[in-house]
């Protein structure tokens, strides 16, 4: 990555961060563009470079999130089931959130409190559960509009994460652990068949 490029990535982290400062502090509705740019020490025209709504600095990471994601299925063996495939990919997932609770807490309860956040959490969710579907589609050699297995899995994984992730926001502890609990328990509820 170029020093102009690292520059443009120090100033897009800089305005997501004063934002969620604001918004924390203050509430999602009190806290304007012109404020998160006087935070981040920019004027409103860079910020709006880098994001084009206020609500868009909530969900900053999502483009890096997908594509993390893409790379580590891509580089997945084509001899895993889906139930391994998932399994490991969570993993370097959960790094990018482990240290950061109280963020993700407060990120959380924002989210929960304005409708339209939720159905942009909730399309962000789904654009995760398609990307992970046509992968195992394409692993399993099937049409993933026509068989029923990738998005089956690629929900279950997501169920897995998101019930561990919630229990993490509740009560801390390991968040790796919270999901290969959830993995676990869903298995052993399921038996066998789940992992043919």
């Amino acid at each position: 990555m170029s020093l102009r490029d690292r520059k443009k990535e120090r100033t897009r982290h800089a305005i997501a961060d004063a934002a969620m400062r604001l918004f924390a502090e203050r509430g999602f509705d009190a806290v304007t563009i012109a404020d998160i740019a006087e935070a981040a020490e920019v004027g409103t025209r860079t910020l709006h470079r880098y994001y084009a709504s206020k609500d868009e600095l909530l969900f900053a990471e999502d483009d890096e999130h997908r594509a993390e994601l893409s790379r580590l299925l891509a580089e997945r063996p084509a001899t895993e089931t889906p139930e391994q495939t998932l399994a490991a990919v969570i993993g370097p997932m959960v790094e990018r959130f482990a240290d950061r609770r109280a963020e993700a807490a407060a990120r959380d309860a924002l989210i929960a409190a304005h409708p339209a956040l939720q159905a942009r959490d909730l399309a962000k969710r789904n654009a995760i559960e398609a990307l992970v579907a046509g992968h195992l589609a394409a692993r399993m050699g099937v049409d993933a509009t026509a068989d029923v297995r990738p998005l089956l899995w690629a929900k279950v994984g997501m169920a897995c994460f998101f019930a561990g992730y919630e229990v993490w926001l509740r009560s801390g502890g390991d968040l790796a652990a919270h999901i290969a609990n959830a993995r676990a328990a869903l298995l052993t509820e399921l038996g066998p068949a789940a992992t043919s």
